[in-house]
């Protein structure tokens, strides 16, 4: 691979996410050529100008055999990079990592601390032997799951592994809510009992080298908005112990590649880790506006805070909306949300998706939030 003048070709994995748009913006910005992964359809961020093709999996879904479909396209295409946005992404990459052993190209940490950050319960573990905080957690089977429950006290959590966000979370009020998720695990599954800690929901992302933490930020998602693990409204949140802990877990892992934890704040000042996710946040757009170039860490001269570091559009800016998604919470719920999202733009200097310099990807979003917009309205919504 050679060196910073020379534009490298670079595979956006799960182009639909915030997190892709983001590499999108910062990579094929500086002049990198840009191509996307999608699923069955294509979302508007490959919409951008900044993105020369579009490639979708082919073939069964084992891992196995996306590792030998994203290596077969490395080869034919001659890419460079490779960028997992998702969860599964980064298990995919760990393990085109392993087998071609080539750590420029495949940039993210090795398969097991991948692993061990994709298991709730090893996450727990990997917590409390360095004394970063979480729920009380009982790991539990399906034959002891109601006394893990009992011990808990409801309303507690069931969480499966390999799940990320709320997909595999199940709030359990009562033993008769237990019935259904335990009705559909695997004999083998793994899962945990956790206590229900309330709070506002805190993540924070950042980029690491070989167990380094070389740029970060932490921010917080407006209550009871978050759609699918993407918030419609993000507010910055100063506070080193957070991103102390991200350090933390990146030495313990030997992380190499984007990160992001989420925690949930506690009435009391504090902050309990819910999981691991081993790849950069959907909110890394906020930190691109502010000036930290998370994604530029995947670029395989980056090597300190100063290779992150990238002219912002309001480096004070203490709040982030997510276009697509405010227009979505709107019409879903109307003009309490609405209301909601006003204040907070009152309360904060804002940044936002928009990229206005990308005329693929502004027409795009134009388009989708105008569509939104008008089935808001045919459905009578008054937001």
């Amino acid at each position: 691979m050679d060196g910073p003048d020379r534009p490298l070709k670079i595979l956006v994995m799960s182009e639909g996410w915030q997190s892709a748009l983001a590499c999108i913006q910062s990579l094929g910005g500086k002049g990198h050529h840009i191509y996307t992964l999608a699923g069955a359809e294509v979302s508007i961020n490959s919409r951008s100008s900044h993105v020369r093709g579009v490639a979708k999996f082919a073939g069964s879904r084992d891992l196995d055999s996306r590792a030998g479909f994203i290596m077969k396209l490395v080869a034919e295409s001659g890419l460079d990079l490779v960028i997992p946005i998702r969860d599964v992404d980064a298990r995919i990459v760990a393990r085109c990592r392993k087998s071609s052993g080539d750590g420029e190209r495949f940039v993210v940490g090795e398969e097991e601390a991948v692993e061990l950050a994709t298991s709730r319960n090893r996450t727990v573990e990997l917590c409390r032997s360095l004394g970063i905080a979480t729920p009380r957690t009982g790991f539990a089977t399906l034959e002891n799951a109601a006394a893990a429950c009992e011990r808990i006290g409801y309303p507690c959590y069931l969480k499966v592994s390999g799940t990320t966000a709320s997909r595999g979370v199940f709030r359990l009020e009562s033993e008769a809510d237990l019935r259904a998720p335990l009705d559909v695990l695997a004999r083998n599954a793994e899962f945990q009992i956790q206590e229900a800690v309330e709070g506002e929901l805190v993540g924070v992302t950042g980029f690491c080298r070989d167990g380094a933490l070389l740029a970060g930020f932490a921010f917080r998602s407006l209550r009871g908005t978050a759609l699918g693990g993407t918030s419609p409204h993000a507010a910055i949140v100063e506070d080193p112990g957070l991103l102390d802990a991200l350090g933390r877990i990146a030495q313990a892992l030997n992380w190499t590649g984007g990160i992001d934890l989420d925690f949930i704040a506690t009435p009391d000042g504090g902050h309990v880790l819910l999981e691991i996710n081993p790849r950069l946040s959907g909110t890394t757009i906020f930190g691109l506006k502010r000036g930290v170039d998370l994604p530029a860490g995947y670029l395989p001269w980056a090597r300190s805070a100063s290779d992150l570091a990238c002219p912002p559009e309001n480096a004070e800016a203490t709040g982030f909306v997510s276009l697509v998604e405010e227009a979505r919470s709107f019409a879903k719920g109307g003009a309490e949300t609405l209301a909601q999202a006003v204040a907070f733009r009152r309360e904060h200097a804002c940044v936002d998706n928009a990229f206005w310099d990308d005329p693929g990807y502004s027409r795009a979003l134009f388009q989708m939030i105008q569509r939104i917009r008008l089935a808001t309205a045919e459905a009578g919504n008054p937001a």
